[in-house]
């Protein structure tokens, strides 16, 4: 890619604002499913709906810290995103290692030595507890609550960026 096919800051900005500001609202989506009652919960065959809502909430999550990563492409926010994002990290320990082992779940069915978490192993993979706030799953607490406040967080932190650099010149 030639320097002229690189989008505009603006663009990089305004992308990572509007997939964020996406994320933020699928985030709070999962969340009222996990906190509410949902069709599915009827059916005696489907016992794991939560757990399914609770992964989803792990995928909208890591693909929002993504978006901020976009915005790292700016010179001019990557300090700041980057702080922010390391905010969101300390917000929700065990993010990445949720969602890595949920996105290589082959690896650790088959306790492949090729897994990043020697520490989970197949044994763990379908062991989880859920008490309406806090997921355990894989030896994390995972507070769900602590999921919307630390996306709008990082979300704010993009908006700023990407409305400082709409007041400048072209």
């Amino acid at each position: 890619m030639s320097p002229s096919d690189r989008p505009s800051d603006a663009a990089i900005l305004e992308r990572a604002r509007s997939l964020a500001n996406e994320g933020c609202w699928t985030v709070a989506l999962q969340l009222r499913r996990l906190h509410g009652t949902e069709p599915e919960d009827e059916d005696e065959e489907f016992l794991t709906r939560q757990l399914a809502d609770f992964q989803f909430l792990i995928l909208t999550l890591r693909r929002l810290r993504r978006a901020a990563l976009i915005a790292t492409n700016v010179a001019t926010a990557a300090a700041q995103i980057h702080e922010a994002i390391a905010r969101f990290d300390a917000a929700l320990p065990g993010l990445a290692t949720m969602r890595n082992v949920g996105e290589h779940i082959d690896d650790y069915a088959l306790d492949r030595p090729t897994r990043h978490h020697r520490d989970v192993n197949r044994r763990m993979l379908q062991v989880a507890a859920w008490d309406d706030t806090t997921y355990r799953w894989l030896g994390i607490d995972f507070n769900i609550d602590t999921a919307l406040p630390a996306a709008q967080q990082l979300f704010r932190a993009i908006r700023d960026a990407h409305e400082r650099r709409a007041g400048q010149p072209s």
